[in-house]
């Protein structure tokens, strides 16, 4: 069996990993700001719980993109490297 060497496929890999990391971001992003929203209301102050969330989404995110990313690639690498055993075997 030859490795699948085609550009598209591997294009297609890259933009559905970006696309998942750019969920996540959102999703981390709308969490924070809705417990944010949340502290507030409980405990009385409007824009300080908020803001602080937000700003601590940051380094969330930052750290999400750097695991999630590592994560697929570990996956993606360890598909191909399997193919590769595979293909030496033939």
């Amino acid at each position: 069996m030859k490795p699948d060497n085609n550009p598209l496929s591997t294009y297609g890999l890259v933009a559905g990993v970006v696309g998942q990391v750019g969920c996540l971001v959102l999703l981390v992003i709308l969490g924070t700001l809705l417990l944010g929203l949340a502290l507030d209301e409980a405990l009385g102050t409007r824009p300080t719980f908020i803001l602080a969330m937000l700003l601590a989404s940051v380094p969330i995110n930052l750290a999400a993109i750097y695991f999630y990313t590592r994560y697929k690639a570990k996956q993606l690498l360890g598909a191909s490297g399997q193919k590769k055993e595979e293909d030496i075997s033939e």
